[in-house]
């Protein structure tokens, strides 16, 4: 197998911080003609007050709703400043904003972004607030429509404690939304959207220098509030194994585990990505071949890591084939996952994982903007462990990565974990 030249997944960043709190990272990318730009704030949904679940969600709406300087929807002039790409997200440590812009516009989109910091709040009244509830509202409402579309939120109850905030999905609950007033969403964005909560990353063909020098001007007057003081929560941990079933109107039942690991920037992070990528992260890994294409009692197993401050999650899930029992497909699980905690993983075995790992995260770099691009890894590395340079020590670790690191890391996946089984409709339950 060809070496891996892990330099193609670097990002070296200058990174400056203002007299107002505001971080700034900035990353060169030679050959972009576009520049991103991304604005993150540590305002997730685990900083939402309790019965409030939805109010980082809600305010991640309205922030595009426009300040008396600008407006109306905030998307509209950056389509004439020709960005490509405009959006944003919230997940439970923070909420980030992005853009990818020409680099000529590089100007336009900071100014932007600092005028709806510093301005978005005195602009928001009753009726802003209540038409965008009725947008997340219907967000919601159609994620749970969806096929096996409540499987996430009942996951996020039952793999972590009652009271933790990771125990809610950063979209927020369709029963709480009620519960958000015009007061909250002000202090929300007053006290969490600030420079001393942001983080503001640029990735282009740009100067560094002159960056945090536009970023100075730009964000540089904007006051200092006092960030308002995160809720300390313990890593995330999950109730003695919690299990539950359901029926649902599908053709297919789907068996999901879930299991909670250590944080992003600890050491033993990507030795869980590795483990997952050698379970089931892809048609060659070992749940795969065992259930899909030699027992095959599935017909499609995934795995996803969802990287947070207070601990990942990680989520196995496994599409049974009809009139195939859960406990069979539990069982393999379990005896594989046992497997490969006592054995280690075959070197090939590991080699093969870490170059699928480094290919998703080269091919993500492609973008200098939106998911899983350059800014966007430079913003996780930042508002999850505090620093753009816990990127390129993930880097390291994955590299150095040795077989006994990897069995050791899954000592997290040995427990229960939290078990949610969908069942199709019995006969007779109707819809």
């Amino acid at each position: 197998m060809a070496a891996i030249d892990w330099n193609a997944a670097q990002l070296p960043s200058v990174v400056e911080r203002l007299s107002n709190g505001l971080t700034v990272v900035v990353h060169v990318e030679p050959k972009s003609p576009l520049v991103a730009v991304y604005v993150g704030y540590r305002a997730g949904s685990r900083d939402e007050p309790r019965s409030k679940a939805g109010l980082a969600h809600l305010c991640e709406h309205l922030m595009f709703s426009g300040t008396k300087r600008n407006p109306g929807s905030y998307f509209a002039p950056f389509e004439r400043a020709g960005a490509s790409s405009m959006n944003a997200f919230v997940r439970e440590d923070y909420s980030a904003y992005f853009a990818t812009v020409p680099a000529t516009a590089l100007d336009f989109a900071m100014s932007m972004e600092a005028d709806r910091m510093a301005n978005i709040a005195e602009a928001l009244d009753d009726d802003r607030i209540e038409r965008q509830r009725d947008v997340v509202l219907n967000e919601l409402r159609q994620r749970e429509g969806q096929p096996y579309g409540c499987a996430a939120r009942i996951l996020a109850e039952l793999a972590h404690s009652p009271g933790h905030p990771y125990a809610h999905l950063p979209d927020g609950l369709i029963g709480e939304l009620g519960n958000l007033s015009t007061d909250d969403v002000r202090l929300w964005i007053g006290s969490r959207h600030s420079p001393a909560t942001a983080t503001v990353v640029v990735v282009g063909d740009v100067e560094p220098g002159r960056v945090v020098e536009k970023a100075m001007y730009y964000f540089g007057s904007i006051a200092r509030n006092s960030a308002a003081p995160r809720p300390a929560f313990a890593i995330a941990d999950s109730p003695v194994s919690p299990r539950r079933q359901i029926e649902l109107p599908v053709k297919a039942g789907k068996l999901c585990i879930a299991w909670n690991g250590p944080g992003f920037a600890s050491a033993e992070y990507p030795a869980l990505e590795a483990w997952c990528e050698i379970l089931a992260g892809a048609r060659g890994s070992r749940l795969w071949h065992r259930m899909v294409e030699a027992e095959q009692l599935a017909s499609h197993v995934v795995v996803e890591l969802h990287p947070r401050e207070l601990g990942l999650l990680i989520v196995l899930s496994v599409s049974a084939r009809t009139e195939v029992s859960f406990s069979a497909i539990e069982a393999l699980v379990r005896g594989e996952i046992e497997r490969l905690f006592t054995e280690g993983p075959d070197p090939r075995e590991l080699d093969v994982a870490r170059f699928r790992l480094f290919g998703k995260i080269v091919r993500g770099f492609e973008r200098v903007g939106g998911p899983q691009s350059k800014s966007d890894a430079l913003g996780l590395a930042t508002m999850v462990s505090g620093t753009p340079d816990s990127h390129r020590r993930r880097l390291s670790r994955l590299a150095a990565m040795q077989p006994g690191a990897v069995a050791a890391a899954g000592r997290s996946m040995i427990g229960a974990g939290a078990v949610l089984e969908m069942h199709p409709l019995t006969e007779g339950n109707g819809r």
